[in-house]
């Protein structure tokens, strides 16, 4: 997979930074998906020393697989965005985010599970994987940044999300 193949650096990351292009198109999305099945998209951006800025953040794409409980995204769809994004700026794949309609924003054992196999799979290169999760609380969304590397998924600090919450 041509620009979704990983080049972080090996250093941990402690911190995610949503730019207000990243945030816009999550937040678009949020308002115009089924708040009854989950959604998401790749993030691409850039890992330096202990922080990933989030340059580029993708929609599901129209073959997406989007269940109450589960998101697959659109791999054609996604590949043209990291060619874009690539092509741009040199951002390669970097995590994804989706959505968790009627749980909280922390990931599941599936997520878990598909996490470990990307930092696993040897052509994708991945040192950390990250994963951005909003979980619906009433009419907001709460929304939480993990990293997943060395067989661990920890929570880490997120940057660059307004001072209001996130409103479906």
């Amino acid at each position: 997979m041509r620009h979704l193949r990983n080049t972080m650096t090996p250093r941990p990351v402690t911190a995610v930074h949503l730019t207000q292009g990243a945030l816009r198109v999550i937040t678009d999305e949020l308002r115009t998906a089924d708040r009854s099945r989950e959604t998401g998209g790749i993030l691409l951006g850039h890992h330096v020393h202990n922080m990933v800025t989030v340059q580029h953040a993708g929609t599901p794409g129209p073959e997406a697989v989007q269940t109450p409980t589960y998101f697959l995204r659109d791999l054609a769809h996604a590949q043209a965005l990291a060619d874009d994004a690539y092509a741009q700026d040199h951002s390669v794949w970097i995590g994804e985010w989706h959505t968790h309609p009627a749980s909280r924003p922390v990931p599941s054992s599936r997520d878990a599970s598909t996490y470990h196999q990307l930092l696993n799979n040897p052509e994708l290169a991945f040192h950390s994987f990250i994963a951005v999760i909003l979980g619906q609380r009433g009419p907001q969304w709460d929304v939480t940044a993990w990293s997943c590397r060395d067989n661990t998924i920890t929570q880490v600090a997120l940057h660059g999300l307004p001072h209001q919450p996130l409103h479906r």
